[in-house]
């Protein structure tokens, strides 16, 4: 939720906010524009905005989105204005070439009034351009009262060529934008090139309103006088009519089968339609459309999968803000979101925490419980996938299901495989989820199962789920495929499974295999990014193999690791490697119960026992730092900007980069 409303539907974003149709009890359809925190943080900006605000209160015009309600005391200031259907000028004209002739007079109307009505309360818009007009079925207004003029604290404007040489807000520049708006729409790439485009009976004006010196240019009344106005401009060409109904039918359809955003229970994919937070509008997206019926009405395709939100983390997190501080955070996992603002966190008390790890706060606590505490960040968007319980309900059996949490929706689906319909229908325990990993590009994950009790060996324990509509596409015939316990992508062609101390790549589309590597002491591997090579642990090493020359192409040994008692349970509890900074993490558990049997421990995080570590220079293999930053989880940011470290009593330690001092301390 943001404020009161529920996010529906991107709609799109420019220089200082991202768009979204949202909903409230009150409100059913609003445009919700929410504050870029790079925008968020600057005073001076949100100095601007709040005056922006303040003025768009009282403006009353039919040709300008109204003000329907707004927060900027919040650390991501939102403000919510009347939602229209309709295509971005830009969308319309970049897409299918210049506007019809007839098509540029109601344009030019609508927009003169429009500014008319905001001149007249002593207001300016100061950032009129194609992206801020919206062409609806009933004609053409202004999307916002030029919110964007407040980008102009912190740098340009993103549409500096509809801008007035004088470059301030005022109400002649405004007049001068009108008319590089028309100039543009009838195919010129610049005023001087387009100006004789238009028809006669806007050309002069044009010229006008496009005067160097500020006083010589007419005032928007004198545009609207004119025009022939105040009036109803005329109706559009009806091929543009025919298009904004088809796309009007398009959006109202898919808002009205909007999922909800919270979506948990028992299923292979519990989940709802696609057609939920994700969903990109063609309201604001590229409309694909030619001045024909037989053609279909398509919007431009989105890279991002409809279950993952295109949002940055911070940009305003989906979940509430905990109800109560950390006492005590034990710490079990931690990474940096691919975005590097945002720092989640597992802990065995607190379940999954989110952090803004550069001001110290923690911002949400999504789920109460989290199991084995390790988890992936999805590489598009902000979503990541951890390891949850789930209760069988003839029994005490929990098992554990893949939990996606989407940050910026508040969205949390759960994933159980391919399960048999005896379990979905509850009438047998589930088998348990042994892996989840998203592909490179985040269009689709692959899940793996436990191989489960002899009546199950048949089962199929992998399938590949399509994260545009969270269908399973594809279920690997256990039969043809040697069994393995865990998978995850390599690239987007090829797999990496884990079985029996043997790594395997292969086929993405069939599971076959294609190279092996043996010897391996754990299922935990780390890829180098833009190169074929990997890094596993074995049983006194970590190595660097180079998969496409099939050798090893570095070597780190772990004398202590070897060293551990035989039939001692441990375990990797970390191996990441950054080749920005050239470091390379690996760090264990020493559990104190033997494999053979004996009493287990208590429950209760990894600080209960031993833990060991090793920091490595990734290309000399020298040891960096000591025991105390390098014994339990570490991760790098993605932009090298701060490393992060699980303490050995759980708090997590932000240490600087190149020093490895701590910098801040988070409990």
């Amino acid at each position: 939720m943001v404020g009161p409303f529920r996010l529906v539907g991107r709609l799109g974003e420019d220089s200082c906010s991202r768009m979204y149709v949202a909903s409230s009890e009150e409100h059913p359809s609003v445009a919700l524009r929410i504050i870029k925190a790079s925008h968020s943080a600057n005073p001076a900006f949100r100095t601007v905005l709040g005056y922006r605000v303040e003025n768009a209160q009282h403006v009353l015009s039919p040709y300008v989105a109204g003000l329907l309600d707004f927060d900027l005391e919040r650390t991501t200031p939102w403000v919510a204005t009347e939602y229209h259907q309709g295509i971005p000028l830009r969308s319309l004209v970049e897409t299918h070439g210049p506007l019809p002739a007839e098509a540029l007079r109601p344009l030019a109307l609508a927009l003169a009034q429009g500014l008319a009505d905001l001149h007249a309360g002593h207001r300016t818009h100061a950032a009129l351009s194609p992206d801020t007009i919206l062409i609806t079925r009933r004609g053409a207004l202004l999307s916002d009262i030029g919110f964007e003029w407040a980008a102009a604290e912190i740098g340009p404007l993103s549409n500096q060529d509809f801008a007035a040489p004088e470059g301030r807000a005022a109400p002649a520049v405004d007049v001068y934008a009108w008319a590089a708006v028309l100039v543009w729409a009838v195919g010129g790439k610049s005023v001087a090139e387009g100006i004789d485009r238009l028809p006669l009976q806007l050309r002069g004006l044009a010229e006008a309103c496009l005067r160097e010196d500020p006083a010589l240019r007419p005032t928007s009344g004198d545009l609207v006088r004119l025009l022939g106005g105040p009036a109803t401009p005329d109706p559009w060409p009806s091929d543009l009519v025919g298009l904004l109904d088809r796309q009007a039918a398009q959006v109202t359809q898919a808002l009205a089968t909007a999922s909800p955003r919270r979506n948990r229970g028992k299923g292979v994919l519990l989940a709802s339609g696609s057609a939920g937070l994700a969903l990109i509008l063609v309201a604001a997206g590229v409309l694909l459309w030619p001045f024909s019926e037989e053609e279909p009405v398509s919007s431009e395709e989105d890279t991002t999968p409809a279950l993952i939100t295109d949002a940055g983390c911070l940009d305003d997190p989906g979940f509430p803000p905990p109800d109560k501080p950390i006492d005590d955070l034990d710490a079990e996992h931690l990474s940096f979101s691919p975005d590097g603002d945002l720092l989640a966190v597992s802990s065995y008390n607190h379940g999954l925490t989110l952090w803004d790890w550069r001001a110290g706060e923690e911002i949400a606590r999504p789920l109460e419980e989290v199991s084995q505490g390790a988890f992936t960040f999805a590489p598009v968007g902000c979503q990541l996938v951890v390891a949850t319980f789930d209760q069988f309900p003839q029994s005490d059996f929990r098992y554990t299901v893949a939990t996606t949490v989407d940050i910026p929706s508040g969205e949390v689906r759960d994933y159980l495989g391919p399960q048999s319909e005896r379990a979905l229908n509850g009438l047998e325990e589930p088998r348990r989820v042994y892996s989840f990993d998203y592909s490179p590009s985040g269009e689709r994950a692959i899940i793996n199962l436990e191989l489960g009790s002899s009546w199950g060996e048949s089962l199929p324990r992998t399938g590949v789920i399509d994260l545009e509509t969270g269908e399973m596409t594809n279920v690997w015939d256990p039969e043809e495929l040697d069994d393995f316990i865990y998978a995850r992508y390599l690239d987007e062609e090829r797999l990496i499974t884990i079985a029996n101390r043997t790594l395997d790549v292969r086929a993405t589309d069939t599971g076959q295999r294609q190279q092996t590597v043996r010897n391996l002491d754990s299922q935990m591997i780390a890829l180098i990014k833009e190169t074929e090579e990997i890094v596993y642990v074995s049983p006194d090493r970590v190595l660097r193999w180079d998969l496409e020359n099939d050798s090893e192409s570095g070597s780190f040994p772990v004398p202590d690791y070897a060293d551990v008692e035989e039939h001692t349970d441990h375990a990797v509890s970390n191996l990441r490697v950054d080749t920005e900074l050239g470091l390379l993490h690996f760090s264990y558990t020493i559990g104190p119960t033997p494999s053979g049997g004996g009493e287990p421990p208590p429950p209760g995080s990894d600080r209960r026992f031993p833990n060991r570590g090793h920091l490595w220079d990734l290309e000399t293999g020298e040891e960096i730092g000591d025991e105390d930053i390098t014994s339990r989880p570490m991760d790098f940011h993605p932009d090298g900007e701060a490393i992060a470290s699980i303490g050995p009593e759980g708090d997590v330690r932000i240490l600087d980069p190149e020093t490895f001092e701590v910098i801040d301390t988070l409990s």
